[in-house]
């Protein structure tokens, strides 16, 4: 997959028509220095835009392959533009609005910061076990990588808020 160019031409596209988003996942922890390869594009959105970011997308070629309650996954039938993933949130303040804007070439992008992509981490495992090998595995890169940088209170709301208090300890051994 060509990442810069899917990437630039899905958030040119969002910005065009106001729909607030970060990027997530892998593709966000390169922004802060943390390298993970990956075979999609993660991108967060309000749940209200959900239905406009599925017209949007379609109408650039792409194929809507898996929907859930939070996520729709969609597939272009060129190699080059790839998979992605948009995920919803329904809180009107949260990861969007704290997002960090990085520049890569013309284009501004949103980036959602390392703890909130830890807080995101944290919710996949709980959901998900099947990813905990995965997600503890960026976890442990990215405070390896950003430590002292990171805004510790943040991340231990997000043990809590995701009934994973006993992580933060485990969080904490990575530093």
């Amino acid at each position: 997959m060509e990442f810069k160019k899917v990437i630039t031409t899905i958030l040119l596209e969002l910005d065009k028509h106001n729909i607030p988003y970060a990027l997530i996942g892998a593709v966000a922890m390169r922004f802060w220095g943390v390298q993970r390869d990956t075979i999609d594009v993660d991108v967060l959105v309000k749940e209200r835009d959900r239905e406009k970011v599925i017209a949007l997308i379609k109408s650039l070629g792409y194929d809507h392959v898996v929907s859930s309650k939070f996520a729709d996954q969609f597939s272009h039938s060129l190699k080059n533009m790839g998979l992605i993933d948009f995920l919803y949130t329904r809180r009107e303040k949260g990861i969007i609005e704290s997002s960090r804007t990085f520049q890569s070439g013309s284009v501004d992008m949103q980036v959602a910061l390392p703890e909130d992509i830890i807080g995101m981490k944290l919710d996949g495992i709980r959901n998900n076990p099947k990813r905990e090998m995965k997600d503890w595995a960026d976890i442990q890169s990215i405070v390896e990588i950003i430590g002292d940088d990171l805004d510790w209170e943040k991340i231990r709301h997000y043990c809590k808020i995701t009934d994973m208090e006993n992580a933060y300890e485990k969080i904490l051994s990575f530093r």
